[in-house]
């Protein structure tokens, strides 16, 4: 019996000894090693941009096909190198990833250049952001392993196809301030990554909608950077740029002729001072000049009569009833010198979904936009018709029409009378000073 007891005691003593270790045969759990991401991603330099480089606070979010919303990782430019923290949502939690030696899969990398403070979340099993940014993204595909508990590589980031972006410098820029129309890019953004680390782009906004503007500086240079995607079905030779108040107080707009964008631009545009950017609204005017004479071709209201954005058609009046206005119509001559080469350029375009005539005098400043509108009884558009304040020679109105191309008879700017049908015509009122 006291040797029986001898051995217990042995044994108890040997489990005692052993560091506090607990070596019980139920408890098989085995510490896992930390994972260290040694991860990099390269600018793309070569491809046209307006921000051209990595800058300090700069964050690259990582989704790693297995592993599910919202765990991710979450790399930060200091400067001069990244550091890499593993997310679960918006809390930083080192090992969440729960990667281990031997994992392999799929990393996907999306740079926001505006949403570095951005947080994440979980949508069904794909990954959202906190806020929707419209503007460019970056992002790459990288396969990994981990191995010696370490997942290392470099992405190489590239900017989708079809994206653009645009510049106007403004020293006062601040975030949201203003927005940026052409009927020639839709704003587009990161909707969510899925779980298998597709990226879903926004669909809710169409070419009729602003791109929201970013403030970004460089330098001395200080501005807002606008960017969205190309609307394919744009064929127009012309380009018409609204930037506008967020608040709707003030709207200026820039006419481009004959310049085409494409995949990848990254186009400056005249800055916010500069006189190539024309108010326009109820009451605006503007006054053009050309490069021969006529020195002036007439100070114009930007809009026509009643209507408080260039795109707006406004009230169709009788030829008795336009002049019941009393205000000043354009005569024949005033409507000539716009529509010859000589004085000026004209492209037929839209504006926020609106067709018309976008005319620019020789030498800036000076634009106009002459919406069009359907003939009465249809709703196709054919032509625009504006009312001049010129009798033809047997005493009939006048009116100026602009028409899609090829135009009636290979013009698109036509100054014509009916006769007596004339009478019986309605026509929008566009307004000069006189």
């Amino acid at each position: 019996m006291k040797k029986y007891l001898f051995v217990f005691m042995a044994v108890a003593v040997v489990l005692s000894s052993c560091g506090g270790e607990n070596l019980l045969p139920g408890d098989r759990s085995v510490r896992q090693a930390p994972i260290t991401f040694n991860l990099t991603a390269s600018h793309p330099e070569a491809t046209k941009a307006v921000k051209t480089g990595w800058e300090a606070g700069d964050a690259i979010f990582v989704f790693f096909k297995n592993v599910a919303a919202p765990k991710h990782l979450k790399m930060t430019f200091d400067g001069s190198k990244w550091t890499n923290v593993e997310y679960d949502g918006t809390t930083a939690k080192p090992g969440c990833l729960g990667l281990s030696n031997g994992n392999t899969g799929t990393m996907r990398a999306v740079f926001l250049p505006f949403g570095s403070d951005a947080t994440l979340s979980a949508s069904g099993s794909s990954f959202v952001f906190s806020t929707t940014y419209y503007a460019y993204y970056l992002t790459a595909t990288l396969d990994y392993t981990v191995k010696n508990d370490s997942v290392s590589g470099a992405f190489l980031m590239t900017i989708p196809e079809g994206y653009v972006q645009f510049f106007v410098e403004d020293a006062s820029a601040d975030d949201g301030a203003y927005t940026l129309g052409t009927d020639a890019v839709i704003p587009t953004g990161v909707a969510s990554i899925a779980a298998d680390g597709t990226i879903v782009e926004t669909s809710d906004k169409t070419f009729v909608d602003d791109m929201p503007g970013y403030v970004y500086s460089k330098g001395s240079e200080k501005g807002y950077l606008f960017s969205g995607k190309l609307n394919d079905d744009y064929k127009f030779g012309g380009h018409y740029f609204a930037k506008s108040k967020a608040d709707g107080t003030v709207r200026h707009d820039y006419l481009v002729i004959g310049n085409e964008i494409t995949s990848h631009d990254a186009i400056k545009l005249p800055a916010s001072s500069s006189d190539k950017w024309i108010a326009v609204g109820n009451g605006k005017t503007v006054k053009l000049t050309a490069r021969t004479l006529p020195a002036g071709l007439g100070t114009w209201q930007t809009c026509n009569y009643g209507c408080s954005a260039p795109e707006e058609v406004g009230t169709l009046y009788s030829y008795e009833d336009a002049y019941a206005l009393g205000v000043p119509i354009p005569t024949n001559d005033q409507f000539s010198d716009i529509r010859f080469h000589a004085y000026t350029d004209h492209v037929w375009l839209t504006v926020h979904g609106q067709p018309g005539m976008g005319i620019k005098a020789k030498t800036e400043p000076g634009i106009l936009f002459f919406p069009a509108f359907p003939a009465p009884g249809l709703t196709t558009i054919e032509y625009g018709g504006y009312w001049t304040s010129t009798l033809s020679d047997d005493n009939y109105p006048c009116c100026f029409r602009v028409y899609p191309p090829p135009g009636q008879f290979g013009q698109q700017l036509v100054i014509i009378s009916d006769g007596e049908f004339m009478q019986y015509r309605r026509y929008a009122v566009r307004c000069i000073q006189e």
